[in-house]
């Protein structure tokens, strides 16, 4: 065990965590294409974004992702354009024939250790609670939006708060995500797509 603690090195990442909303209800069909729309909807994105694809470790989660962000990606680019450029995305191809797909969208950042199947982390499994809060769920259900967007209070201390580029601090509502074992502060958004 020694061995093992003495090689591990945590690498800083900024962790983006996107999940399908309801997806499981769907058909395997429509769930097939979905995910197919998923993935290209993200990696438009980020390419809108400037961040290549290559740079990016991705984890499949069948009706999501966690997508780790190298340091050297400011997470403002993260927040303006990613996530306009992920609503505007949305916003077409809910516009055609298909499921609609709605996602849930956190941003965090922190530690990552590289294991032989993936990364894993206490701030992994954060990103992950906090996609899953119920917050998430009821801004949807209010706002009837296409994406909602959740950032740890890390990232929104480090980057929301001082309105970055496109970034309104006044969009970012605060609340509790109370998941598993997580209670924590974050804040919550419904953005806008690019130019609207």
């Amino acid at each position: 065990m020694v061995d093992v603690v003495e090689r591990v090195r945590p690498e800083h990442r900024s962790i983006v965590v996107v999940d399908m909303v309801g997806s499981s209800r769907w058909g395997n069909l429509a769930q097939f294409q979905a995910r197919a729309a998923l993935q290209r909807l993200v990696r438009r994105a980020f390419r809108r974004a400037g961040v290549a694809w290559w740079r990016l470790a991705v984890e499949d989660r069948g009706d999501g992702m966690i997508i780790l962000v190298p340091p050297s990606v400011s997470k403002v680019d993260l927040l303006d354009p990613l996530v306009p450029a992920l609503v505007a995305g949305l916003r077409a191809h809910n516009a055609g024939a298909g499921p609609r797909i709605r996602l849930r969208v956190a941003v965090h950042s922190g530690e990552v250790l590289r294991a032989r199947t993936g990364w894993v982390s206490a701030d992994v499994n954060l990103a992950c609670r906090l996609v899953a809060g119920e917050p998430l769920y009821r801004e949807l259900a209010r706002t009837g939006a296409d994406l909602v967007l959740v950032v740890s209070e890390r990232v929104h201390d480090g980057v929301v708060r001082h309105g970055y580029r496109g970034i309104d601090p006044a969009a970012y509502a605060p609340v509790r995500i109370v998941v598993k074992e997580a209670d924590v502060a974050a804040r919550v958004t419904v953005p806008a797509a690019c130019g609207g």
